[in-house]
């Protein structure tokens, strides 16, 4: 398994929605530009749910009528994907695997978004298949969701515990010639406290440590660019989608400041404690390039 940084850190990021990515771009935009990491990116849903916020878009895309559901769920899974790409471009995302599962309402639960909407083993089959194959024999170092929160979209939810449960049946499998990646879920929301997750074993995160969340501040200027900072990428990436008009907007008022990560304790089930260090490392050598 892999343990250590490789030569070149490779990162799987799963993702929900066409858009979700900007919760985690200030990580990984320097991981890309300032580590020379490779990172990928799985998108579970096909977006088509977006319908509700694309009416600013229309004169845009020739005049399609968006935000009506019926013409919006046609053309947004297209769309979606093409400005996923745009930003993506900006991030340095190498490959892009799209799981087309269906966007077909918001809702926080968990139960109706496997019963009603994703096809549960597909998904946690096509993660593993992403994880055995998706860099090859190298397999990835690092893999980060979106953390589980009853608070959140339920897709949000379901698509770090699928990617979780995945990981799970891996290990389960103790095969030398599986590498899996450590695997770290990023929170949408501001947390002051460890975050608890009691539905689901899986997405326990370690608390035991003399600091349990590792922080990217989206405020740090960037590496050369003293004048530029972090969240200037998000607003860049916000702007490529386009068909999500309120994006922007919510970048512009927002006041999250930092980025939290949090180390998931299914890491540790089999004493590999070296995982914990490779984060620490990682988290510890961004913190150090930028207050240097």
């Amino acid at each position: 398994m892999a343990i250590g940084l490789s030569a070149v850190l490779t990162v799987l990021v799963v993702i929900a929605h066409p858009d979700d990515e900007t919760l985690f771009g200030g990580l990984i935009y320097t991981l890309t530009h300032q580590l020379n990491a490779s990172v990928d990116l799985i998108c579970v849903t096909n977006g088509e749910g977006g319908f509700r916020n694309s009416r600013l878009s229309e004169s845009f895309y020739s005049d399609l009528k968006l935000s009506e559901e019926v013409i919006g769920r046609t053309h947004l899974p297209r769309i979606r994907q093409q400005e996923l790409l745009g930003s993506g471009r900006i991030l340095g995302i190498r490959k892009f695997f799209f799981y087309d599962q269906l966007d077909l309402a918001y809702s926080r639960d968990v139960n109706t978004v496997l019963t009603e909407q994703w096809d549960k083993e597909w998904v946690i089959q096509s993660f593993q298949n992403t994880i055995k194959h998706g860099n090859g024999a190298d397999g990835y170092d690092l893999m980060i969701v979106l953390l589980p929160s009853v608070d959140s979209h339920g897709h949000h939810t379901v698509s770090g515990l699928l990617a979780l449960e995945a990981i799970d049946r891996l290990q389960q499998v103790k095969s030398n010639d599986i590498i899996i990646p450590t695997v770290i879920g990023g929170s949408e929301f501001t947390l002051n406290q460890p975050p608890i997750y009691p539905e689901n074993r899986l997405a326990e995160v370690l608390t035991n440590l003399t600091t349990y969340e590792f922080r990217f501040n989206l405020r740090w200027k960037m590496i050369d660019l003293p004048v530029v900072d972090y969240q200037t990428v998000l607003f860049w990436m916000a702007a490529e989608h386009k068909s999500q008009g309120a994006l922007v907007n919510d970048q512009l008022k927002g006041s999250r400041f930092n980025e939290q990560y949090f180390y998931f304790a299914i890491n540790e089930r089999y004493g590999n404690n070296g995982r914990l260090s490779m984060v620490q490392n990682l988290f510890t050598q961004l913190d150090n390039m930028h207050q240097s």
